[in-house]
């Protein structure tokens, strides 16, 4: 039996833009790891019976989420003057935020992912990206970041999928469960309102 091809990554290397042989447990890499399953699971999402405004929405995330790869994929933090994420792209996040916030209100209690498919699935997308956004700010503080609209994008894009989950559950008319039950003798109102 003949030996098999060593690749560098089989030695736990892979490589940046402006940088090789970058172990694969570095910080950089983890993030990029991270952004990368969100965007995979965004387009779980995608794939799911949402509607096309939504599908839309979330391949133009997909497509932010990529240029941030590209953009945080160099060692070097020197600022450049075509950076992707910019302030319209966290602004765009924070209108829809605050225009689908008016139309699904999210109330004052947590909710327990799973009630519809596409709900979970968004669920799982914003727990994804919190995770990428919690290392993320550990790359700013050890390393830098090559822009500051990472940080507030990811932050804003969290919140978004939040509210987009709800939504799912307000339009296929499943109420979303909440996290904890009522007081004895309190009536639970609707998680929805």
């Amino acid at each position: 039996m003949s030996e098999l091809e060593k690749w560098r990554g089989d030695f736990g290397l892979t490589d940046l833009i402006d940088k090789q042989d970058v172990p694969k447990f570095d910080l950089r890499i983890e993030v990029l790891g991270q952004l990368d399953e969100a965007s995979s699971a965004l387009g779980m999402v995608r794939a799911c019976a949402v509607s096309g405004m939504t599908k839309s929405m979330i391949l133009e995330i997909q497509r932010d989420l990529c240029w941030m790869m590209s953009d945080l994929a160099a060692v070097s933090t020197a600022k450049t003057e075509t950076t992707h994420t910019t302030t319209e792209r966290v602004r765009f996040l924070d209108t829809e935020f605050h225009r689908r916030t008016a139309a699904t209100p999210l109330g004052n209690t947590f909710v327990v992912p799973g009630d519809s498919q596409n709900s979970a699935t968004l669920h799982l997308a914003r727990s994804i990206v919190r995770r990428a956004e919690r290392h993320v700010a550990l790359l700013e503080r050890e390393a830098g970041l090559p822009d500051t609209n990472i940080l507030p994008y990811l932050n804003r894009l969290s919140a978004l999928l939040y509210v987009m989950a709800r939504g799912e559950d307000q339009t296929e008319g499943t109420p979303s469960t909440r996290a904890h039950s009522p007081s004895k003798g309190e009536q639970a109102p609707p998680a929805s309102s």
